[in-house]
Order: C-alpha cells, then sequence, then structure tokens
C-alpha cells in the first residue's frame, strides 16, 4: 500500500511568458522532475499532469515556473439527488 507522501496528485503549472515560447523544453524538465505530463496548454502556458506531492518543490524549481497549483477537483450531484 503507498504512503499519502508517494500517492500521485495532479498538478497545474504555469510558465513566465519567456518561457512560453519555447514550452517543449519546460516539459522535458518537468518530466524529468517527475511529472507524468496529461496536457499542454501552449496558448495559456500552462501543463497539466501528475506528480507525488513530495515532488512540489522540484517541479517548482525548474526554470520558468511560476506556480505550481495542486489541482482542484469539484463534484455535483445529480439533478435527482435528495442534496443539491
Amino acid at each position: 500500500m503507498q504512503s499519502h507522501r508517494e500517492e500521485s496528485v495532479g498538478w497545474i503549472i504555469t510558465v513566465d511568458e519567456k518561457s512560453a515560447t519555447h514550452l517543449d523544453d519546460v516539459v522535458v524538465e518537468l518530466q524529468a522532475a517527475g511529472l507524468r505530463v496529461n496536457r499542454v496548454l501552449t496558448s495559456l502556458g500552462m501543463i497539466n499532469g501528475r506528480a507525488r506531492e513530495d515532488q512540489w518543490e522540484t517541479l517548482a524549481a525548474v526554470d520558468g515556473v511560476v506556480s505550481v497549483d495542486r489541482e482542484q477537483e469539484h463534484r455535483i450531484s445529480p439533478p435527482d439527488a435528495d442534496v443539491q
């Protein structure tokens, strides 16, 4: 069984404008830092992926990264649910 620190979580990484012009290089560096990339949003300069929670500082230290934010999950009850 994996410990809490070993479980992967979703991350949204934002890069600065200068790095957005060579986003592929940043993606390679993030992958080397442990990120499993799910999606690259080139026009927004954002990368979505999964990594262990304890890798946050390593991801944030990649050159050009402005922020590393934990992905938020929201769920809505179906319309026929008792509580809305």
